[in-house]
């Protein structure tokens, strides 16, 4: 099954050619929190050195391939993670946990995990993904039916394809290159750059995900001059300090950078990307930053609260229409990683969706910048709790 969604990904997604006559590594195993196998990720070898990886499920009530992309398979970091926290860690004898869209983790038992940002996190007891049973079902028919010559050449529809936002920008803080260090002295807003900030070295999956929208729709120009230039730096940490601020993203301890998921009381991810205009205009006015802003912002969540459960947080529809209209959303995932022991909702991890792969009416993937490193991600559909929310932030011109 891996080895037909090479070629059909060499065939179909921009920029993987070279994954037609790869190969793959041997399985590593993830399961279920209640000990079923959830998926197998394999590590794809181009001219046999690693150039991204597939995660294949191991259940048939789920589709084929969950997720896939360039970059590190999830399994070395856990690795990483796994040899610096635990004493006599391997990946072959602890259990590895994978139960939705990025939500990878290391079984430490008493219903907890450490996570792929090296967090102790709970573990769900139940999980509830949201794939729509027809397109499963398709999704496997053509891998079942498709010729050894010519996999799985389309999944559920002939006019499929893929559409995504060029020129987004990316940022993580997982490479030391990027971000800023924590732990200063100083503080906000003589923070905001390259400067150590007052709270811990990460800044928070919602504000570094909303940092690449507002980038994308103020100063694309600076990210398409190169991400390893010192202005895109001073550039990305500027916005993502900002949003930090706005944002109300605070600190736990052992779990730094959370934010609260849009539509709570207070500060939230979405009054944090409202308010960033007026707020960085503020600082511009101070001389701290100075670069020009084209826009104030409107965050819409796609439902609010109390009308959620009746209309769903997430739909095809409203990703389409803001990806063919080149607007970056944020989906903030449910089951993707939350505190233990939280007192109160918010959101688990935040990405930034830049396309899609499908149709006019119907997606199998979403195109992600993950906020773990440098390269897109593709999620299947429905690969996320059912609580996940989905953001479009609207530019309106000042």
């Amino acid at each position: 099954m891996a080895q037909k969604h090479l070629y059909w990904a060499s065939e179909h997604i921009p920029n993987f050619e070279d994954w037609k006559n790869s190969k793959l590594s041997r399985p590593v195993v993830y399961y279920f929190p209640n000990g079923t196998k959830s998926a197998y990720e394999f590590t794809v070898l181009v001219n046999g050195k690693p150039d991204g990886f597939i995660l294949v499920a191991a259940q048939r009530y789920i589709p084929p391939v969950l997720e896939f992309g360039r970059g590190e398979a999830p399994s070395r970091r856990l690795g990483r993670i796994g040899a610096a926290r635990i004493r006599g860690f391997s990946t072959g004898g602890h259990r590895l946990l994978y139960y939705g869209g990025l939500s990878y983790g290391i079984d430490v038992g008493e219903g907890k995990a450490i996570d792929i940002y090296g967090r102790q996190v709970p573990v769900p007891k139940a999980v509830k993904l949201e794939f729509s049973h027809k397109q499963v079902t398709n999704a496997w028919r053509a891998f079942e039916t498709s010729s050894a010559n010519e996999p799985m050449v389309r999944i559920l529809s002939d006019d499929i394809y893929t559409k995504v936002i060029p020129n987004v920008p990316v940022w993580t803080e997982e490479d030391p290159y990027f971000g800023d260090p924590g732990g200063a002295s100083t503080s906000y807003p003589n923070n905001v750059g390259p400067s150590g900030d007052p709270w811990s070295w990460w800044d928070g999956c919602t504000p570094i995900a909303a940092a690449q929208i507002i980038a994308y729709h103020e100063h694309p120009e600076i990210y398409e001059n190169g991400y390893y230039t010192q202005e895109y730096k001073r550039y990305m940490t500027s916005l993502v300090d900002i949003l930090h601020h706005t944002m109300g993203t605070f600190d736990e301890q052992g779990n730094p950078g959370q934010t609260y998921v849009c539509g709570r009381w207070g500060r939230d991810a979405c009054d944090g990307i409202e308010s960033f205009a007026s707020e960085y205009q503020r600082l511009k006015d101070q001389g701290i930053v100075s670069w020009s802003l084209k826009n104030n912002y409107d965050a819409q969540p796609t439902c609010t609260l109390g009308l959620c459960s009746w209309f769903g947080y997430i739909k095809v529809d409203d990703v389409i229409k803001e990806v063919d209209n080149n607007r970056p959303l944020l989906l903030q995932l449910h089951n993707g990683g939350s505190a233990v022991d939280r007192q109160q909702s918010y959101d688990n991890h935040s990405v930034v969706i830049v396309g899609y792969v499908g149709n006019s009416h119907t997606i199998d993937y979403v195109v992600i910048h993950d906020g773990w490193d440098m390269n897109e991600h593709y999620l299947a559909w429905g690969n996320w709790g059912s609580k996940t929310h989905l953001v479009k932030v609207i530019p309106k011109g000042r």
